[in-house]
């Protein structure tokens, strides 16, 4: 008996384990007599008393792809190298200010990446969050050095249209400056912008000016500065101009049904590749390539051109094209002129001397040359002695006097 419950005690206890399964639910299957009990009502639609179960295979895609999408939208996490517009700091290439940097706050240069030059000063991009805080931290080393070392700013971009350029008070017409602007917008939406200049090209004696105002968040409502400027609006960058070389037109790449065509000629016969007529734009007619800033019909700022514009547009394109093959066909043409001169001289210097080679030119023949080259019509020469043979030139016709049949003339050209 002791060996007997040794033995049962050794051996191992069996553990039931519950595997859960899928279980498929049932369909009811629709028999005869269900149909013909139901009668007309064919189109009812029966809903199962158990709920839908949805899949954990696409609960876990639609997370996956919500995290996808929180990731990608990333903020601006470069340190940027305020620096004056006459510092001497601006002159130094992204080595050395990475050596500046090092040396005056006192860091690993492991601690950030690629610096590059901005219109303030220079960009940093660090390697991490903590690399980011520690350079942070370090700042007070640009103190007596003129530069400020700050983190990036998403500034919400305003801008205020047709500010008058001068004001006149008491004391006369007093210029606007960016203190002035500032404190008037202060003034007029209850919130002070962090930085204000002058947007796009102003000329000096015009009487208003366009500015740009930049906000730590984006104010509540529109408005005017001294009551005589357009009404601000929020800042949208233009879009870049859109070109499809698929079929050399200016348009929206998504939703194109165009054939395409060579981008050299604009036809839709054959490629670029194997093209050899004359170069010729799409759009406009004009000698260039459809994709050059030349065209006439390329959009801009204001948007594409009009029906109206277009067809003006092709006109002065096809005559500047005609323009450009007639020129084109006179530089062939004098070509070729010079080309048969150049043969033709060629030719008749090889004809005269081909019979004497190894002896000097004659007289007549230095003449017949003369003639040829100062292109003569009518030349007479008549040799000083008798000879059964005459002398011969390519350009020139012979014309031999007949004195008679038992008469041997001289020796003619």
């Amino acid at each position: 008996n002791g060996s007997g419950y040794g033995k049962e005690k050794s051996a191992p206890k069996k553990v039931a384990i519950a595997i859960p399964q899928n279980i498929i639910p049932r369909v009811a299957e629709k028999t005869w007599a269900k149909v013909t009990r139901n009668g007309q009502q064919k189109a009812r639609v029966t809903q199962s008393a158990k709920p839908q179960v949805t899949p954990m295979s696409n609960t876990n895609k639609r997370l996956t792809n919500k995290n996808q999408f929180s990731s990608t939208t990333t903020t601006d996490t470069r340190l940027f190298v305020r620096l004056p517009q006459e510092h001497e700091w601006r002159k130094l290439s992204p080595a050395g200010i990475r050596e500046v940097i090092v040396k005056k706050l006192a860091i690993s240069p492991a601690l950030f990446g690629k610096i590059k030059p901005v219109h303030s000063g220079f960009a940093l991009s660090s390697c991490s969050t903590v690399a980011r805080e520690t350079i942070l931290n370090a700042e007070k080393g640009f103190s007596f050095s003129g530069a400020k070392l700050e983190a990036a700013t998403n500034w919400v971009s305003v801008i205020v249209p047709t500010v008058p350029s001068k004001i006149r008070k008491v004391q006369g017409e007093i210029e606007v400056s960016s203190s002035m602007l500032t404190d008037e917008i202060e003034r007029v939406c209850s919130l002070r912008p962090a930085h204000v200049k002058l947007y796009g090209r102003n000329k000096a004696e015009a009487p208003h000016r366009t500015w740009m105002a930049f906000f730590i968040k984006a104010p509540n409502a529109t408005f005017r500065v001294f009551d005589e400027s357009g009404i601000a609006r929020p800042f949208k960058k233009q879009q870049p101009i859109e070109f499809y070389k698929h079929c050399n037109g200016h348009h929206p790449t998504k939703n194109c049904s165009r054939a395409p065509s060579c981008g050299n000629c604009g036809s839709t016969n054959h490629c670029e590749e194997i093209c050899m007529a004359a170069t010729k734009c799409r759009n406009c007619g004009g000698p260039h390539r459809s994709d050059s800033r030349r065209c006439l019909a390329r959009p801009t700022r204001s948007g594409a051109p009009t029906k109206e514009q277009m067809k003006t547009f092709r006109q002065a394109g096809e005559r500047e094209f005609q323009a450009m093959l007639r020129a084109k066909a006179a530089e062939e043409s004098v070509a070729s002129t010079q080309n048969f001169e150049i043969n033709l001289t060629s030719s008749q210097s090889s004809d005269i001397n081909i019979d004497n080679d190894n002896s000097p030119a004659s007289p007549v023949d230095i003449a017949l040359a003369r003639a040829c080259e100062l292109m003569i019509d009518f030349l007479l020469i008549q040799e000083p002695w008798w000879s059964n043979r005459t002398k011969t030139h390519p350009y020139y016709d012979l014309y031999q006097p007949f004195g008679g049949e038992n008469i041997r003339p001289r020796a003619v050209t």
